[in-house]
């Protein structure tokens, strides 16, 4: 195989990786619903520490999902590919609404 195709799609592996875990998932879907966001308003919404939310946010701007830029003190992010991420997200809900709907059926 390709090396060129091999790292394509580990890049795809990757961005199911980072939006697996729920703080990053729900910062995807705050992003998405408000668009750009201050970090501080991020962290409040959260509910979770500062730290924690960077740790997040970093990993969305490794995979190449999110923006961000400094005003003053203030930081602002945003989605990179709003359209394409909720439909990416779209997908995958209902991949898991079908997948789990069969193993009710299976059970």
């Amino acid at each position: 195989m390709n090396m060129k195709i091999i790292e394509k799609k580990y890049r795809g592996s990757l961005i199911c990786r980072v939006l697996g875990y729920p703080i990053t998932y729900g910062i995807v879907r705050m992003l998405l619903e408000n668009g750009q966001m201050e970090l501080e308003e991020i962290v409040e919404k959260t509910a979770r520490s500062k730290g924690t939310v960077c740790n997040h946010l970093v990993k969305l701007k490794l995979a190449n999902l999110v923006r961000y830029d400094k005003k003053g003190h203030k930081t602002i992010y945003w989605l990179k590919y709003p359209e394409k991420i909720r439909d990416f997200l779209r997908v995958c809900e209902k991949l898991v609404e079908r997948t789990t709907r069969r193993i009710k059926q299976d059970f």
